[in-house]
This record gives structure tokens, sequence and C-alpha cells, in this order.
């Protein structure tokens, strides 16, 4: 097959949130299966092509499109990624951003108006711009290059389809083209603030330049819904994990009123739950774990897993260190001390502070178990708004000794703080899929988790633990249990820790999902198509 895929971020090319990891092992996956495959991302300021190799600043013609209701010219440049071939779209709107969806420090030092982690004022024009641009790439290809498979990744690129459909009626050669054509658009988030909705019909024929018949069927209220009008042109809608297919498209109790309506509406959807390329973090290899000692949950062979918390409290987590920068970009708050005798457990955080992650009943019930004086530990690292932020920092600061908060972002101490530890704990409200619960499990650290969305995933008993009711004092009940049950009963936990690492070794890799889910649902869709 011919797949194309559409995204604004790319693992190693121009990185933001979780949709970067899956757009890039996807791509890479069916790369490796056998497919051809190109990727279509903006060529942005903050573009990394270290990577990327046979690099061609002029590829294909430049194509001339209006968006706003004005003509602008795009150009692309080409290259090639572990198998995949890139489509950089070129446009001076992409080059001057410093990075993929809001602005930096630097930015904000030369307009102030421009605040340092808010999204860019122009990011409809841009996400209409770069989806406009992909579907008229089309009009420089020969027919040889006529994709099978048009997969967007999220609300930035879903409206690619909505063009494809525009010119199929407009063009009659782009008729011709895209004629056995199929566009699929995954939703990773439907979350507010995930959706990149008009804030109205009219803005939405404004900015893309097209009629509004294309968007009619894809109201949300007085809002226009990009993935409501892919859906309305034909595009078949998936999701990151059946579960969140289900909340979104049922509408379960804890979940309701998390989509901004999104609930509300009829449109199918199809659950895959994404994959994990487990050799990226292999702790067998330190140069691609980025640990400092090797270990291997799968074989319980954890004495690298013990050495890497002694590193961690020695190098980081230290009263010492908290003197002191250690890493570039990370501000510490609280640290841990060790003391003789004592065996506590260890519970990690790693992930964006934001409310969707439960934050806020994470920082209470620590509070109250940290009060308790039970022999336990927190060790917490991530950044995001700043009020989550302070609730974490507040609970470091309270009880120096036994938590710490990395406030910032590293991956090799990410990684660390999380391989350190006896459980990660992630008291989401909601999450489409999760990536960190994989990580988790990979490095032998076992996941705790509010039953939802993708969490789902994790065996409740077997691989790790699932609780109802994401409320302070349901999880202070959770924890209480789990660090009795790692004092009295550690037989468990370490089958735990094994089942876990087997789980994700041999059930979730994306060649796996690939071949059992992805391949299936694409010959299927093209099957429909045709008939």
């Amino acid at each position: 097959m011919n797949i194309w895929v559409v995204s604004r971020e790319y693992a190693g090319i121009a990185e933001a949130g979780g949709v970067k990891n899956v757009a890039c092992s996807l791509s890479e996956s069916l790369a490796k299966a056998g497919h051809s495959v190109t990727l279509f991302i903006p060529l942005y300021g903050c573009t990394d092509l270290s990577s990327v190799s046979d690099f061609t600043c002029f590829f294909h013609r430049p194509v001339t499109i209006t968006i706003c209701g004005k003509e602008m010219t795009v150009s692309f440049s080409a290259g090639k990624m572990n198998g995949v071939n890139i489509v950089f779209i070129g446009n001076r709107a992409f080059s001057e951003k410093k990075a993929v969806y809001t602005y930096t420090r630097e930015e904000e030092s030369l307009n102030p108006c421009h605040c340092h982690g808010e999204g860019h004022e122009d990011a409809m024009f841009l996400n209409s711009l770069f989806q406009k641009t992909v579907a008229y790439y089309g009009t420089t290809c020969s027919k040889e290059e006529m994709p099978d498979i048009i997969h967007c990744q999220d609300a930035p690129a879903a409206l690619v389809p909505v063009f494809v459909d525009y010119l199929k009626r407009t063009d009659r050669t782009m008729k011709s083209f895209y004629g056995n054509t199929k566009c699929l658009v995954t939703i990773h988030n439907a979350g507010p603030g995930y959706h990149h909705q008009f804030c109205s019909l009219q803005d939405a024929v404004d900015i893309t330049s097209i009629p509004a018949c294309y968007f009619e069927k894809a109201m949300n209220g007085t809002c226009c819904e990009p993935f409501l009008a892919a859906a309305a042109c034909g595009a078949s809608i998936t999701t990151v994990s059946p579960e969140y297919a289900l909340e979104i498209l049922e509408g379960k109790t804890e979940t309701a009123g998390l989509t901004e309506g999104f609930l509300r509406l009829n449109t199918g959807i199809t659950g895959i739950t994404n994959g994990i390329d487990t050799d990226r973090y292999d702790p067998c290899d330190t140069k691609k774990s980025l640990l400092p000692y090797p270990f291997s949950p799968e074989k319980m062979e954890l004495e690298g897993k013990k050495k890497c918390l002694d590193y961690l409290l020695s190098h980081y987590a230290s009263l010492a260190s908290s003197k002191k920068q250690a890493v570039a970009g990370i501000e510490q708050y609280g640290y841990i001390r060790r003391k003789k005798n004592e065996d506590p457990v260890y519970i990690a955080f790693h992930g964006r502070i934001v409310s969707q992650k439960g934050i806020s009943v994470l920082a209470k019930a620590a509070d109250m178990l940290l009060q308790r004086k039970l022999s336990v530990k927190f060790i917490f690292i991530g950044q995001g708004q700043p009020d989550l932020e302070r609730e974490l920092l507040q609970v470091a600061l309270k009880y120096e000794g036994d938590c710490v908060f990395f406030r910032g972002y590293d991956r090799a101490l990410s990684r660390l703080c999380v391989a350190a530890c006896n459980f990660a704990v992630f008291p989401s409200f909601f999450e489409p899929c999760g990536l960190e619960d994989f990580i988790a499990q990979v490095y032998g650290t076992v996941p705790i988790a509010h039953r939802t969305g993708g969490l789902n995933k994790i065996d409740n008993g077997r691989t790790g633990f699932l609780y109802d009711n994401n409320t302070p004092g349901v999880l202070i009940a959770k924890l209480s249990e789990i660090i009795m049950l790692k004092t009295l009963r550690p037989s468990q936990i370490a089958r735990m820790i094994k089942s876990g690492a087997y789980s994700v070794h041999h059930e979730y890799l994306w060649k796996t999902v690939i071949q059992k889910k992805y391949l299936p649902f694409f010959k299927e869709i093209l099957k429909n198509n045709k008939e």
C-alpha cells in the first residue's frame, strides 16, 4: 500500500505532545512491514533535520492555494528517516515559528504579546494552510504516487479529507487521482482545548476559503468541529483505544463534559490501542534507555533497577542537589532523605502537569499519606499549568525528605525517576490511550491508574492496579493498600513486575498492532470504498 501520514508533529523532527510518538512509530512500523509511507509535516523554525537523510530543498513544484481569501504559495522539501519518506511543507508562516503549537520564551522576548506557553494566535490559519497544502500536493503528483490511505493524526490534520473531497469535486484530474483513496482520521484527544474547532460556520468558511456546505454537518453548538467535517466527507474515524471510543460515544459519567459536547454527536468511531516501540526504552541497553545501569524486568534481573534508585537519590534527589541545578531546565523542590534500615515504597508521577492528569487528586492524596507518616516517598517530574505545578511544589516543600518535585522536562531524568520507583501513579480523569503506563511496565515499575479510557489496558491485579472513582479519598485508600501489599506480599508485586514487562513486549509492540489491527482495518475500508 501507498500510505500518506499527515501530522503537525513527529518524534525526532518536530516534537510537542504524544502524537509525535504515535505518528513516528506508526510510520516506521508500516515502512518496516513493506509499505510505502510518506509523512507530511510543516517545516518549522524548530525543525530538527539531524536525523533526516537525502534532504532536498526543492521537491515537486510549489502550489498556490487560497487561505483567508488570499493566495499563498507553498513549497515542498523532502528527505528520508528510518525508511519513511518525509515531505516538508514550506511557508514563512511555519518557518518563523520556534515551537509546534506554542510560543517560546525567545518569541516572547521579541513580542511581549506572544506569551511563552500560549498557543499561536494564528493556529487555525496554520492548520488550514498545512492541511489544504497536503491535499493540493496531489496536483503535483503522477498517477503512480496516488495514495491508497491518507492517515491524518488528530484535529490539526483532520480537515485533509475535506480539502481532498473539495478538490475531487472541483478538479476532474483530482477526481481521478484521489478516486480510490480512503481517508482516515485518528482522534488522539477529544478533551477541551484539543479540538482545534472553528468558532463559527462563517469562521470556517473565511479561513479555509471553501464553501459552507462542507461544514454544515460539523456544527457542535456554534462551533465547527474538524473531526465531524471529516466524517461528513466520508473519512473513517478512529481513536487510540477501544475504551476511549466507547467513552466518546456513550458518555460515561466521569468523562461526560470533558469533550466539549463531542459525546452528544453521532459518528462512528473505531478504537485501536496504540502500540509502543519497547526497543526505544530497552532497560537492558543503557544507550537506548538513558539509564545509568542495565536490568531486565522480564527476566527478573533487577539489581540494576536498585542501582538506578541509588543513583537517583545520590545524584539528583538529595538535599545537596536541591541547592544547585543538576540538569539544565529542571528546578528541584524538596528532596529524598534515606534513613538507616528504612525500606520505603517509592511512587513516581511523570507526565504533563495539567488538569486532565488528575494533579489535584494526586497532590491531596500524597499530602495525606505523608501526613500519616507511612513508609512511602513520592517523586514527581513534569511541567505544565503553573497553578497545578504549585500544588505539587507545596507538597514537596512541606514534606522535605519524603518528597521531591522536578519541575521541567529532561528525557533521561524523567526515565530515571520512573525506572527507580516501585510504582507509578496515573490519576487521570480521562486518558485516550496512555504511553507512560507502558513505559513504567518496561522499567519494572507497576502502574496504578484510575480506570478510564486507554488505562483500561492495564490488567488489574496482573500487570498493575486500577481503581474507580477518581477522588483523593479513593486514591489514598488504594495507595495505602498497595503500600501494605508491597511490605507483606512482595512476591505478588514481583510477579506483577514480570507480567507487566512481558505484556508490553509481547502484546503491545507496534509491529503487532500494525499486523493485527491497522492493516486489516486499512484493507477493510479500502474494500468498502471500492464497493
